[in-house]
């Protein structure tokens, strides 16, 4: 246990960085997050990008793409769905740049798992 104590003392101050940027949300009220419609909405983009991903060579690619995606249908979701008009996400605020290193680190996690399972499901 103690060699895992000693790799956390390294992981830790990163994952505290990118849980507080996961506390940026579009679609929460008052910062809260809605995690049901974030697991949808990764679920399905990632399930997409890992169907589209020919080769794991093209991980990073992937990932980039995926986040963007993310944060297109977080800008332009609140427009179809409440009538909203558009707004720029926060691109000056540290936290919005936090939020972006969470979908990125959780894109390439996810898209990384679901590659290996589409490999054994679906072999070529």
């Amino acid at each position: 246990m103690e060699y895992i104590d000693q790799i956390w003392a390294y992981i830790e101050p990163v994952w505290s960085w990118l849980m507080a940027g996961l506390q940026y949300s579009m679609h929460g009220d008052g910062g809260s997050i809605n995690w049901i419609f974030l697991g949808v909405q990764m679920g399905v983009i990632g399930l997409v990008m890992a169907l589209l991903m020919q080769e794991y060579a093209a991980i990073l690619i992937f990932t980039v793409l995926a986040a963007i995606v993310h944060v297109i249908v977080d800008v332009v979701l609140p427009m179809v769905r409440d009538g909203a008009s558009f707004a720029i996400p926060p691109v000056t605020d540290m936290l919005y740049w936090q939020y972006i290193a969470f979908l990125g680190v959780a894109y390439l996690v996810g898209l990384t798992v679901l590659y290996i399972i589409k490999a054994i499901v679906l072999p070529r």
